[in-house]
């Protein structure tokens, strides 16, 4: 085995991304009676969007931060939107988010901007997005 081979061997290895679980476990967390989740849903709606997985962050590969935008909307005031997010940031910070095959280490929202515009079908749509952190490690297993 060559010096640079060494180097960069790592045993074991987790060359496997977090979105899937990681989406996965934000809507069925955000999922709540009378907000829709996903892009195409009736209002008041979220979105979860803008997800960003960077570089591992250890020797194994396994530790991953990941960012995310969990977009609140509602076509009839800004005050519903921004309560929609209050309860997103409890529903993603109160407890620890379960995520198959990854720890999840903490969820730190980072930044909070509102948004007003106009379209064709809605005289105004209101929008709060919030952008988090989530760290995850990989379960590591014997396979």
């Amino acid at each position: 085995m060559s010096f640079l081979s060494r180097l960069f061997s790592r045993s074991p290895r987790y060359e496997v991304s977090a979105y899937r679980d990681l989406y996965a476990a934000l809507a069925e967390r955000l999922t709540r009676q009378g907000v829709h989740v996903g892009g195409t849903a009736d209002y008041p709606r979220v979105e979860i969007h803008s997800i960003r997985e960077q570089e591992r962050q250890d020797k194994d590969g396994a530790l991953r931060q990941i960012s995310f935008t969990v977009e609140s909307m509602s076509k009839t005031r800004l005050g519903e939107a921004v309560q929609m997010n209050e309860d997103n940031l409890r529903l993603l910070t109160e407890y620890d988010l379960e995520i198959e095959g990854w720890d999840c280490l903490g969820i730190i929202p980072v930044q909070l901007q509102d948004l007003s515009e106009t379209s064709d079908s809605t005289k105004v749509l209101y929008r709060i997005l919030q952008e988090f952190n989530v760290f995850l490690e990989k379960n590591k297993t014997n396979d």
